[in-house]
């Protein structure tokens, strides 16, 4: 969960974010470079404690009822779901986003927007929900294989536009004149390329 309070300090409209709250304007808000959000965890009604990773328990299904081994209805280890937690998360959120879906008459049909800026995580995330749960990676080699994947993103990378591969040109074209100005507006404010992460004094 996002706490948006610094991005937008005069809040937005509940349904349309980019609305202020009685939808007379626009919201006014900053980008996460100029202000960080603070992200939580959440929804731990649902967790669960081990004394080993060996454990083996029921399926314990969230928001997030994709994963193979729930499809069988038995026993899993709930770490190796976690993983494919992750990485479903980041591939259905980031990678392959779900921009409409709907049923017609008796079919179901999805419009998925791919976007062209994380085909570096294509390969971690397709570890991290591999079919076969014991293949997965553990979470310590999760962080060791991103840490060296940003390490790898050059400058220009990390500061790189996010674009989707259905967007008219027209509008790359603007969106990529703007990230520039920003970025060089960073460059010269010398803001990080990922900003600082908010802790707790």
């Amino acid at each position: 969960m996002l706490d948006p309070s610094d991005m937008y300090p005069n809040g937005f409209h509940p349904i349309k974010i980019n609305r202020s709250r009685d939808f007379k304007s626009r919201s006014w808000r900053f980008d996460r470079m100029q202000r960080p959000p603070r992200y939580y965890l959440i929804d731990f009604s649902l967790s669960r404690q081990y004394s080993s990773r060996n454990a083996l328990d029921d399926p314990l299904r969230g928001g997030d009822k994709s994963a193979p081994e729930h499809q069988l209805g038995r026993r899993c280890n709930p770490f190796q779901t976690d993983i494919y937690y992750l990485g479903n998360l980041v591939r259905e959120r980031f990678i392959n986003v779900t921009m409409f879906e709907s049923r017609f008459f008796a079919c179901a049909y999805r419009i998925i927007q791919n976007y062209t800026s994380f085909g570096f995580m294509k390969g971690l995330v397709d570890a991290m929900t591999h079919e076969e749960p014991s293949r997965r990676p553990t979470i310590e080699e999760v962080i060791a294989r991103f840490t060296r994947i940003r390490e790898s993103l050059s400058v220009f990378k990390l500061r790189s536009l996010i674009l989707a591969k259905r967007d008219p040109s027209a509008i790359s074209a603007f969106r990529y004149t703007t990230q520039v100005i920003r970025t060089v507006q960073y460059i010269i404010l010398e803001k990080p390329c990922i900003p600082h992460p908010i802790t707790d004094n």
